[in-house]
């Protein structure tokens, strides 16, 4: 059988992928929706959605497999410049199988190379998956709530077209 994560698409969202967008969040469990969000949430409403899709600094994008969304991940900062917070969503079906791990490089890559100084992402202190996840990636820890975990990924120069590194291997990337 092929490996999940080279049958993955990941590509920027647009406004109409909100039904789909949606219907992933159904089909994600309440305990997965709270490691993302700190709270109960089933959908993301249209004109949160919007801003989502057209962020003055960051990107939102889709990890799809056979045209079905099965993850998200927002990549928003306040200036262009400044660390952007990543959040990440994947469906519970395909978690486990490293499709949160592709999606976190394709955003890494995508934010490094607009200018951002770094990533960020706030991890629940009982979130073995994003704990391991932000690990591997080589996060720096600190702890500003309870509760709560700051992954934080600091960048080096930023990315200048002469020292373009290469896209991550992440499947068909968009």
């Amino acid at each position: 059988m092929d490996d999940v994560r080279d049958l993955a698409v990941i590509r920027r969202a647009v406004p109409s992928d909100l039904d789909a967008v949606n219907q992933m969040h159904t089909r994600c469990s309440a305990e997965t929706r709270r490691a993302r969000y700190h709270g109960q949430r089933d959908r993301i409403r249209a004109g949160e959605w919007e801003r989502l899709c057209r962020p003055a600094y960051g990107f939102t994008a889709l990890v799809t497999l056979e045209g079905r969304t099965t993850g998200l991940v927002n990549v928003i900062g306040e200036k262009a410049d400044g660390p952007w917070e990543v959040g990440l969503l994947i469906e519970d079906a395909w978690q486990e199988r490293g499709l949160g791990s592709r999606a976190a490089a394709y955003a890494m890559w995508e934010a490094r190379s607009a200018g951002a100084c770094g990533i960020e992402a706030f991890v629940e202190s009982d979130n073995a998956r994003g704990k391991r996840l932000f690990a591997r990636l080589g996060a720096e820890w600190s702890r500003e709530e309870p509760g709560v975990l700051t992954a934080r990924i600091r960048f080096g120069e930023p990315i200048g077209a002469e020292r373009e590194p290469a896209r991550p291997p992440m499947g068909a990337c968009r």
